[in-house]
């Protein structure tokens, strides 16, 4: 598969993208049904606006009487058109089902309160679960490898063209959302929808198995320039090359350090196991980061 110093790096990451795809997709089709009957069962129904497109429908309905889900329809579809002129039809291919289904399953699950009779006196209790099932959503999705696009494209694009991370943008953005919202709502209303996302990031970061912002990995191995390559050229990240001892072996090895964003952690993880089958690695958790060589 891999020729010894040879490896396609772009090939690579091809080849591990398209394993397990119907697997992924089944997956990325679950997230995107809690994340669709998190929205209209427990955000919608009390005007939560809890950030993203599905958030602005609700503020858009203020002014057109349009439905959530046609909303969400048109403005991904914007995005997604955009996104195919500004960061390449690669980035925007796996988006495209996201697109089409989270409209979808949001005019589906408008018939959950109905069939089951669901209804919580408290309206805190109601934004816990919905930030509960919203993670869980939110973490499958991106574990997924799939996009629903919308705000996630226009992230994206605000990383690539202006240097701003996809942290960053996703708290601005959502911040004006729910400030906005409580403007129209109730600031109490913000109040809930930011106890909401909250939950959700939390739960979020469960389900992908991350608890920090960034993970380091700590690699010993034989083909060290293939994966620093990988690293630097491919990823867009600085490593740093140490020299490591055994210590009951006594054998010398290169062992790279470097620290990747959590969303670019199991794509990394697959592609250095790729590269050297028999590398050995550690990862930690990195909750902050600064300078660098």
């Amino acid at each position: 598969m891999l020729k010894e110093n040879n490896i396609n790096i772009e090939e690579l990451i091809n080849e591990i993208s398209n394993r397990n795809l119907i697997e992924r997709f089944a997956l990325f089709v679950w997230g995107l049904l809690l994340y669709a009957a998190s929205f209209t069962v427990f955000f919608a129904r009390y005007n939560i606006v809890n950030g993203g497109s599905t958030g602005l429908s609700l503020l858009v309905k203020e002014f057109i009487d349009i439905d959530s889900s046609t909303f969400v329809f048109i403005f991904s579809a914007i995005t997604l058109i955009i996104g195919y002129f500004l960061l390449g039809k690669k980035a925007t291919i796996k988006t495209v089902f996201g697109v089409i289904l989270l409209p979808v399953f949001m005019k589906f699950t408008e018939i959950f309160p109905i069939i089951f009779n669901f209804y919580i006196s408290s309206l805190f209790l109601t934004i816990f679960f919905g930030g509960i099932i919203m993670g869980l959503g939110n973490g499958i999705i991106m574990k997924s490898g799939f996009s629903t696009g919308g705000f996630q494209t226009i992230y994206q694009i605000l990383y690539k063209y202006f240097g701003m991370s996809i942290g960053k943008s996703t708290l601005v953005v959502n911040g004006v959302l729910v400030l906005v919202g409580g403007v129209f709502f109730g600031f109490g209303n913000a109040l809930y929808a930011l106890v909401g996302l909250y939950i959700s990031s939390i739960v979020t970061d469960r389900i992908m198995l991350e608890t920090s912002a960034s993970k380091t990995f700590y690699i010993v191995t034989d083909k060290y320039k293939e994966i620093n390559q990988y690293i630097t050229d491919t990823l867009g990240h600085s490593a740093t090359i140490m020299q490591g001892k055994g210590g009951y072996s006594d054998d010398r090895k290169k062992v790279l350090m470097c620290a990747v964003p959590n969303r670019e952690y199991f794509m990394t993880k697959q592609v250095i196991e790729a590269i050297d089958e028999d590398l050995f690695f550690l990862v930690t958790d990195t909750y902050e980061i600064r300078g660098g060589m």
